[in-house]
């Protein structure tokens, strides 16, 4: 009896259970099919506006949809002979000298980290690199000796900058892509010479991938590493997904850090002469960060201008303010020819002015930028290809253009009429 209330009782309470447990499921489940299909249609609207603007970015800054390239402004434009692949250039307007350093063309094919061609068997001239000083005055250069740098070190340079320790000593930081490992070389020299000196070679675990340099001291200095990842499937990743996992280093002989993180693809940079502002490139996107470093030598962005081309080297023009921004038209004709040994290089380029507006235009702007955009010159790659740098001499009326992979590495043009 006892054994069958038990059973009853239980049953009983079973089924008591068990009906309000069906009435709050039923209402569970209609509440959880609301929340998944909400939830679905949240991932989907963000994953479409994901996509639209990552698809949208792709084909703007990798010029996908262009029509035929027309010349702008190339007229007067000289290559300099005996040069190639001047990635960067820097101008010392005070004694008329610009320092650059080129390589050779077709062996950046098999060696040039920045674009992943990480063939250490290459060549032995690919890791042999000119250290060059080019006079505005006569449009002569030399390719000078690097004092006191060991015997068979390589030499695979790539951004420079210049500190001026007094109106004739200057501190110039050099970019190399060894194969044991990129590094930033020291150089002193005294304008005159027709010789660099080599003093010391930075090298640390942070600076990973160095693409260019912004000076700040005769030791500091920032330097952007265009990847978090210099090789493998991560950076292929980092790559293809146009990852903002780049950024920018501070380096004294006291302290490194990260000074400025999230960037996609972090490339060229240059300041103000008094460092208040730094401006740094970012290929990915297309677009150039206007950056105030702090006291303590982080760095803050102020604002981000959306370009229309892979941006690279930005030039900071001290008789105007403003910047001079160089970069790839349609990099992929650029990036692809780079897998065929032999294949000629043709790297459509551009060059724009960048120009702060006076605050009451700023504020008035449909597009609230505080800087104005102007176009200073085009190609189609066959007379100036894979252009990277446009450094200014206004009092010689020069623009210099350099190139990351150009046959013709350097090029002389009188500065566009109006810019």
């Amino acid at each position: 009896m006892s054994k069958k209330t038990t059973s009853k009782t239980t049953t009983t309470t079973t089924r008591t259970v068990s009906s309000g447990t069906s009435s709050k499921t039923a209402s569970s489940l209609r509440f959880s099919r609301n929340s998944i299909i909400k939830g679905t249609l949240a991932v989907l609207a963000l994953t479409t506006a994901l996509s639209y603007s990552f698809v949208k970015d792709a084909v703007t800054d990798l010029g996908l949809l262009l029509a035929p390239i027309q010349p702008l402004n190339t007229a007067g434009c000289v290559a300099v002979p005996g040069l190639e692949a001047c990635e960067d250039v820097h101008i010392h307007h005070e004694s008329g000298l610009a320092f650059t350093a080129c390589g050779n063309s077709e062996l950046r094919k098999s060696w040039f980290p920045p674009l992943a061609k990480l063939n250490a068997s290459a060549d032995p001239l690919a890791f042999q690199d000119k250290f060059v000083i080019y006079n505005l005055e006569s449009g002569t250069y030399k390719s000078v000796e690097i004092k006191d740098l060991p015997a068979g070190t390589d030499r695979a340079f790539h951004g420079i900058d210049l500190f001026e320790k007094s109106p004739s000593e200057l501190v110039i930081f050099l970019i190399n892509h060894r194969r044991g490992g990129s590094v930033i070389e020291v150089l002193e020299y005294k304008v005159g010479d027709d010789f660099v000196t080599h003093k010391e070679t930075v090298k640390h675990e942070l600076i990973l991938t160095p693409n260019d340099i912004v000076a700040l001291g005769p030791r500091s200095f920032y330097v952007s590493n265009d990847h978090m990842y210099a090789k493998g499937v991560m950076r292929e990743i980092e790559l293809n997904l146009r990852r903002a996992w780049a950024n920018v280093i501070y380096h004294s002989p006291e302290e490194t850090f990260v000074a400025f993180p999230g960037v996609a693809s972090a490339n060229g940079m240059t300041a103000t002469p008094d460092r208040s502002t730094v401006y740094l490139s970012a290929c990915h996107g297309g677009g150039m960060h206007v950056l105030k470093p702090h006291a303590d030598h982080t760095l803050e962005q102020e604002e981000y201008i959306k370009l229309d081309f892979f941006v690279d080297n930005p030039f900071y023009d001290v008789d105007t303010g403003s910047v001079f921004l160089a970069g790839h038209v349609q990099p992929l004709l650029f990036t692809s020819a780079m897998n065929y040994p032999g294949k000629t290089i043709i790297g459509p380029s551009k060059i724009v002015k960048i120009t702060k507006k006076a605050e009451a235009i700023a504020l008035s702007s449909a597009s609230r930028s505080s800087y104005k955009v102007e176009t200073v010159l085009v190609d189609d790659g066959h007379q100036i290809s894979t252009a990277t740098t446009a450094a200014l001499d206004r009092q010689r009326n020069v623009m210099l253009v350099g190139t990351c992979a150009g046959v013709k590495g350097l090029h002389r043009c009188p500065i566009p009429e109006g810019f």
